[in-house]
């Protein structure tokens, strides 16, 4: 039997009442789990191990150098690691190479949190849709894509 991930909603992480929304990075951050939950959902590191086990000698190995070496999207919400599903390939749950490919471009200029936005931004080389909507279909633009955006960030660091 295989286990199913309990994929984040939105309406699954909407903050309370009890726990106001203190910061602006409070509602940035709600706003990319829910763009990221409305397009296949986000899994904590245990519900995707879970999904990996029949299929890899290691899971939390195996997961834990994608996360470090950056070949997959993830980012911190108060103690947990979150990662979209969308990245991964079923059953295995192989990641996407694309990711991969735009992580290389623009490791150096974003953390995590910056790279997981990247994502879900309207982007002007791909016509303002998201790199997350074309992630699956046109890999190529989205890596192409990554790559002005690194262009034109060495410009702006350049130019200060």
């Amino acid at each position: 039997m295989q286990t199913q991930a309990s994929t984040f909603r939105p309406s699954a992480v909407t903050p309370s009442a009890a726990i106001p929304l203190r910061r602006r990075d409070d509602v940035a951050l709600i706003e990319l789990m829910e763009t990221y939950g409305a397009h296949g959902g986000l899994a904590t590191t245990d519900e995707l191990i879970s999904l990996m086990r029949p299929h890899w000698r290691q899971p939390i190995s195996i997961l834990s150098k994608w996360v470090l070496g950056r070949r997959v999207v993830s980012f911190n919400w108060r103690t947990q690691l979150l990662l979209p599903m969308l990245q991964f390939e079923h059953p295995r749950m192989n990641p996407n190479q694309a990711v991969a490919d735009c992580s290389i471009e623009l490791g150096v200029f974003m953390d995590d949190q910056s790279f997981a936005e990247w994502f879900v931004r309207p982007c002007e080389w791909l016509g303002q849709r998201m790199p997350l909507s074309l992630l699956v279909d046109d890999p190529d633009a989205v890596i192409d894509a990554a790559g002005r955006t690194r262009f034109a960030l060495m410009a702006r660091r350049f130019a200060e």
